[in-house]
């Protein structure tokens, strides 16, 4: 059998209680603890402002639906000045 598929069946017979050899153990926790590594990497504060970038996104593409339905192109065509000049802000003070 393939390394993958003993894996499988060590994993399937854990679950059923059956006592797993001592490779399949140590691959489970080299999984469990790279996923803990992860966990302390990131803080609440990254997960804040993600959660506020994307808040952003979707509050500005609500109102430019909302206004491009309700203005028809002149809406499209102040995004397309309005992105430039947001570029050239924000790249000029760095």
């Amino acid at each position: 059998m393939e390394e993958r598929e003993k894996r499988i069946k060590q994993e399937l017979e854990r679950e059923q209680g059956i006592t797993p050899s001592d490779n399949a153990a140590g691959y489970r926790s080299r999984i469990a603890g790279s996923f803990k590594e992860a966990r302390k990497r990131s803080s609440p504060e990254d997960s804040l402002k993600s959660s506020l970038i994307r808040f952003g996104i979707l509050l500005f593409l609500t109102i430019f639906l909302i206004a491009f339905l309700e203005f028809g192109r002149p809406a499209l065509y102040l995004l397309l000045l309005f992105v430039p000049f947001y570029l050239y802000l924000k790249f000029k003070s760095k």
